[in-house]
């Protein structure tokens, strides 16, 4: 069975403490979205839809080939037909919560969050697989002002698919790459050695100067 909910803090190296709640159950957020995936795709890799705002979610695993059933009710499935691993991202977007459904499953799985905003971090939860009744709802939501980057389930003992899963949240990934300015003092050190760097170069060039031997 589920163990109780209970939010998980991890410290930031900015200090600020964010989280990471892990619930049994399914508990829809505000602005909840299926993700549609009845596309009959394979692969790696492969992708859904969310009903309402069309934003693409990415579906990958490490261990299988993915397959996603082109009728019946939106799930994800490996095509050996016990899927291991698969990781849930959404290109260019953080989220604020997903909802998933492991189903026909036995023994644990861990679900692995990778937080982006304000300041990154992961974190994970154990929990139980009922093996074949299909209700196996989790739900994960950031708070504290965090988001979510991706979440990964992994089953040593696989799983028969991953179905109806939501999500909420969504916003565009507008961080941008922080390229680091040099110090003043910095700048000095670059310009003495470029300095010294040239100077060598124009001492090695320069023409010998002097009396002719008679």
């Amino acid at each position: 069975m589920w163990k109780t909910a209970f939010p998980i803090l991890f410290c930031l190296t900015t200090s600020v403490q964010a989280g990471i709640v892990f619930q049994a159950g399914n508990n829809p957020q505000p602005d909840e979205e299926n993700i549609l995936l009845n596309t009959g795709a394979s692969g790696a890799t492969i992708f859904g839809q969310t009903n309402t705002s069309g934003v693409t979610v990415q579906f990958t695993s490490t261990t299988d080939v993915l397959t996603a059933p082109s009728n019946g009710q939106a799930r994800v499935e490996a095509a050996s037909g016990l899927l291991n691993n698969v990781t849930i991202s959404v290109p260019a977007y953080n989220f604020q919560d997903f909802i998933g459904n492991p189903r026909a499953g036995s023994g644990q799985a861990t679900i692995t969050v990778i937080a982006n905003e304000p300041g990154g971090g992961t974190t994970s939860n154990v929990f139980n697989l009922n093996l074949g009744n299909g209700q196996n709802f989790f739900t994960v939501i950031a708070n504290n002002g965090e988001s979510i980057a991706s979440i990964t389930i992994d089953a040593t003992g696989g799983f028969s698919d991953l179905r109806q899963p939501r999500i909420s949240g969504l916003e565009p990934d507008t961080v941008p790459s922080i390229v680091p300015v040099p110090e003043p003092a910095t700048f000095t050190i670059m310009f003495g050695l470029a300095a010294v760097v040239f100077g060598t170069r124009s001492r090695r060039h320069r023409p010998l100067r002097g009396k002719s031997c008679a």
